[in-house]
């Protein structure tokens, strides 16, 4: 219902309607008959905010121009005839910046009190230059044409080639320009206040140049008029105040001194005060008069500018005349411009919007005149804190918290729902903003009705709203957008400490250690949480570095002693523990030797370190121990002796318990068979019968592996057998081939859960590979489900395989191999099928389309994959077992054919074709094949197959073949017929289409 009062609301002010808004001022007084027709205005008062007369008969010889005398001095230049300031010398000084523009300003009003006509024709080139028009308006021009002729002639002359002028130019020219045009405005219009500014020549010429020019189809000419139009606009109105201040004071002086008896007032006086009040009259009517005709002469059409810096600076002067003249403006008929401007596609003109509507709630005399702009666009103004410009969305929660705090209604409180999850955003700046509204809005109104200043009635009201905000892992995030507006209620450790050691309150102990931990990091580091950065390294100011010393000394000095009694309450809480336990990553750990007293608190630190890993097997818990164990014997610090000598005790206890029980696991599992050389010559199926579901791992297990990760943590390291135990036992358990059990049904949200945490357990397993943990050889597991169970974990295990490339491309070839031998041997022994034969070849594909294209680089590991294959294929059999059982391994095999190069291919066609076959001399490699293959085997279909797939390779060349033929190499024959269309025929006689 909002929303469609809203537009109707705005329906009902539309530009073609403006005439039937009644008129909110009082009209002035007809002109007298000394009023020049240059300051009529254009259209009837009805539809302005300004008074005017209503007097109308010559209106429209001021946006058009008049036909002006001519002069009986010709001027070719701007200063021919007048020795005075030129345009160039104006504009220079504008652009420059340089120049005291009082001085250029005054220095121009010389030479206009010297020559009128030739001063402001001075006046009108410098704006024309300003344009970036080439043009002059020349004396003749001047005497002899319209405004809107000159304009025309203007337009022609102007380049329209050029899209670049003065006030589009980048870099710190265009804000040293506008600034400095936007200046010379500003003093031009003060300095003629008492005087020319009333002369109905200079101002009514000036301006009625700058709304023809505002209304070009030259984008130059509309642009630049219309901001000088705007900031004259804004003198006018600063006069138009003063004015009125001097005409009300001289009124009441006036009354004072009719109320007085005749023979009581001074002489001539009432005379006095009645002339100088009708020349302010006359003077406000004439400012309003010129106020009138820019405001619907220019505003009212460059406001919907297409041009979207043409809109803004209207909006930003609107929001300026609204708060320096609210008689004349703060109304309807000029509010109703901000409220569709809310609704602008550009950025800039939103903000502009935005801001000009916190200068007027800022007024708190304004806010009744408010009222009914604020119910109409208070719903689009709270749509907007989601704006996708940040900088606007910030300026919306500005003006939101002053509509809270200055309105009597204010927002509800699903209103305000809106803008509390902002405290998580991304965006500092808004978070920031939102934090603001959060703490002044919310906290410091529950303050007030419970009548409690201190600090813990801050943070139960932050504890209570970071429960219902359920954003419980984000506490950084809150702290950080808190920071700016509540860093000194955050800072009070003595309040937190104090509410933490209470044996009450337990509900809310959780979430204020969080939120506490992550104050101590923020006032420790001084940097903005992960994300809100925005990929700049921040450089603290010295003053920021200081602070950041003291905010240290004073966590270190009072954690120290505090630090062990809330490790000793919360002990048995794994998740509040280890929070705690990282709280001395941040203090100045060498106030611990400062004093005799504080060593003991490093005891009991110590100590209470011990008892937690004794305690817990939470994986994140012995981390944090592990983290700050490494952090307190690091040699840095004069007190390591006493932490190594603590944790060494703590060691060998672990140890001692490690022994005992992995006698007793091998006693129970003696199928466990270890090579010390290398874990990943474990026999995973012999381990998995240990790791039941019903199998616990001892928290000292647990911690010897976490401390192993921080490699220096210890100064005793962990035997390399005992590790290689530990992970034999421990990686079937946290792996266990998820790809061996199918997805559970049920729901499709608990199957997401599932495969998710499959996901993680398989690329925890593959990181040990990728890492060194694990020899390449055991990612054999892996790469042989590759193709069956590729739609769930397809990327994970392509990664790997090329990770594993980059550490040994020798290595991992011949991985890929064994994986497919593994493979081929577990068809063997169950029933063998072309099927099952066939998938394996289809794995074969996908592993060899991971060697890429660069056949040079990938050469060696090729030959070495090869090489193992036929060896595999040709091996000696067993006892039992057939001759030459593995030989159709040669058909996998050769799937990897086509990645070979052409002299590699040769080679191994040669050494597996019959001796009377060969017409050129073996090379020394078929040696190799010959002693491999028997000569029995070359009619094998099998070993057929494989000839083919070289052959085919070597009688058809790829693209990498047939470069390396146009740089030299005669290796082969070559075709004329294009490779897309080669074909070739095989022994048997059948013809096959060769694809590249």
């Amino acid at each position: 219902m909002a929303t469609t009062n809203a537009l109707d609301y705005i329906n009902s002010l539309q530009i073609p309607r403006l005439a039937a808004l009644p008129s909110l001022f009082h009209l002035k007084p007809p002109k007298r008959p000394r009023r020049k027709a240059t300051l009529r205005a254009t259209s009837s008062p009805s539809s302005s905010p300004i008074p005017t007369p209503p007097d109308t008969s010559l209106q429209q010889q001021h946006s058009r121009g008049t036909r002006k005398q001519a002069s009986p001095t010709p001027a070719t230049r701007v200063n021919q005839g007048n020795q005075g300031i030129s345009a160039e010398d104006i504009y220079d000084a504008v652009r420059s910046g340089k120049s005291a523009m009082v001085t250029v300003v005054d220095e121009w009003l010389d030479s206009y009190k010297r020559s009128r006509e030739a001063g402001l024709l001075v006046l009108i080139n410098f704006i024309v230059q300003s344009c970036g028009c080439k043009g002059v308006v020349s004396r003749e021009m001047f005497d002899s044409m319209q405004n809107a002729e000159i304009i025309g002639t203007l337009t022609k002359e102007f380049n329209e080639d050029s899209v670049n002028y003065p006030l589009c130019t980048p870099g710190p020219q265009l804000k040293r320009f506008k600034a400095g045009l936007c200046e010379f405005a500003r003093v031009l219009v003060r300095s003629c206040r008492n005087s020319l500014i009333y002369d109905e020549r200079l101002f009514p010429s000036l301006l009625a140049l700058l709304t023809g020019l505002s209304d070009s189809q030259v984008r130059a000419f509309r642009h630049t008029s219309t901001l000088l139009a705007m900031k004259l606009m804004t003198g006018l109105v600063e006069v138009a105040v003063v004015v009125s201040v001097q005409l009300q004071t001289t009124q009441r002086r006036y009354d004072m001194e009719n109320s007085k008896r005749p023979h009581d007032r001074a002489p001539g006086r009432l005379e006095e005060l009645q002339a100088t009040i009708s020349e302010l009259q006359e003077n406000r009517e004439e400012i309003s008069s010129m106020m009138n005709a820019t405001f619907r002469g220019v505003f009212v059409h460059r406001y919907r500018d297409r041009l979207p810096e043409i809109r803004a600076t209207c909006i930003e002067e609107l929001g300026m005349w609204l708060k320096m003249d609210p008689e004349d403006f703060l109304n309807d008929g000029c509010l109703k411009y901000l409220g569709w401007t809310l609704h602008d596609k550009q950025s800039p003109v939103r903000l502009q919007c935005v801001r000009a509507l916190q200068g007027l709630y800022q007024e708190k005399e304004f806010i009744g005149r408010l009222e009914l702009f604020t119910s109409r666009f208070k719903e689009r103004m709270l749509s907007m804190v989601l704006d996708k410009d940040p900088d606007v969305a910030v300026e919306v929660v500005n003006l939101l918290l002053l509509i809270q705090q200055g309105t009597e209604e204010g927002l509800r409180e699903d209103e305000c729902g809106h803008i509390y999850p902002l405290v998580y955003a991304s965006h500092r700046g808004l978070a920031s903003a939102a934090g603001g509204f959060l703490l002044k809005g919310v906290i410091a109104s529950d303050n007030e009705e419970n009548d409690k200043s201190d600090n813990a009635a801050f943070f139960q009201i932050l504890i209570s709203f970071y429960i219902q905000s359920e954003f419980h892992e984000h506490g950084a995030y809150l702290v950080d957008s808190l920071w700016g507006v509540a860093g000194s209620e955050l800072r009070d450790w003595e309040t937190m400490t104090a509410f933490l050691l209470q044996d009450d309150g337990e509900e809310d102990e959780g979430p204020l250690i969080e939120l506490m931990m992550c104050a101590i990091r923020q006032a420790a580091h001084a940097t903005a949480p992960v994300g809100r950065t925005q990929g700049k390294k921040v450089i603290l100011s010295m003053k920021d570095r200081k602070v950041q010393e003291q905010d240290r000394r004073r966590i270190t000095t009072h954690f120290i002693p505090i630090l062990p009694q809330l490790l000793a309450k919360y002990s048995a809480d794994a998740r509040k523990v280890s929070l705690l336990l990282k709280a001395p990553l941040y203090f100045d750990l060498e106030m611990y030797n400062s004093a005799p007293k504080l060593e003991k608190h490093l005891d009991l630190l110590l100590c209470e370190i011990c008892g937690i890993v004794a305690k817990h097997t939470e994986v994140t818990v012995l981390e944090a121990c592990a983290h700050l164990a490494s952090t307190l014997c690091s040699d840095r610090y004069t007190f390591s002796s006493r932490a190594h000598l603590a944790f060494s005790q703590l060691l060998d206890g672990l140890i001692e318990c490690f022994s005992t029980y992995l006698n007793d696991l091998l006693q129970v599992g003696q199928s466990v068979s270890v090579k010390p050389s290398n874990m990943a010559c474990y026999e995973m199926h012999d381990i998995i019968p240990l790791c039941s579901p019903n199998f616990q791992i001892p928290s000292h297990v647990l911690f010897l592996l976490v401390s192993y990760r921080h490699l220096n943590v210890f100064s005793m390291p962990l035997p390399t057998t005992s590790f290689t135990l530990i992970f034999g036992l421990l990686l079937p358990r946290l792996v266990l081939l998820p790809w061996l059990s199918s997805l559970a049904e049920g729901e499709e949200e608990m199957k997401i859960t599932v495969l998710q945490k499959k996901r993680n357990q398989l690329a925890g397993y593959c990181k040990l590979v990728i890492y060194g943990v694990l020899d390449l050889t055991a990612a054999t597991d892996i790469f042989k489900h590759y193709s069956k169970y590729f739609k769930d974990f397809g990327d994970i295990i392509k990664e790997t395989v090329s990770k594993s490339k980059l550490i040994s491309p020798v290595q991992s070839a011949k991985t890929v191999c064994l994986s497919l031998q593994q493979l081929f041997s577990e068809m063997l022994t169950e029933d063998h099928s072309r099927q099952d034969l066939g998938e394996i070849r289809e794995l074969a594909k996908r592993l060899a389309m991971s060697f890429g294209v660069d056949l040079h680089r990938v050469r060696k590991p090729l030959v070495a994959l090869h090489t193992d294959g036929i060896r595999f294929a040709f091996r000696d059999p067993q006892e039992g077992e057939e001759q030459h059982p593995n030989v159709a391994f040669m058909e996998i095999l050769s799937e990897f054919s086509f990645k070979l190069l052409q002299q590699d291919r040769t080679q191994l066609f040669f050494g597996l074709c019959p001796p009377l076959s060969i017409t050129l001399p073996s090379p020394p490699r078929a040696e190799f094949m010959k002693s491999e293959c028997p000569s029995a085997a070359l009619s094998w279909p099998s070993v057929r197959m494989y000839q083919r797939s070289l052959d085919s390779r070597s009688s058809s060349k790829p693209r990498e073949r047939r470069q390396q033929e146009e740089e030299g190499d005669d290796a082969a024959s070559s075709h004329d017929t294009p490779v897309a269309k080669r074909k070739r025929t095989t022994a048997q006689g059948e013809t096959d289409t060769q694809h590249i």
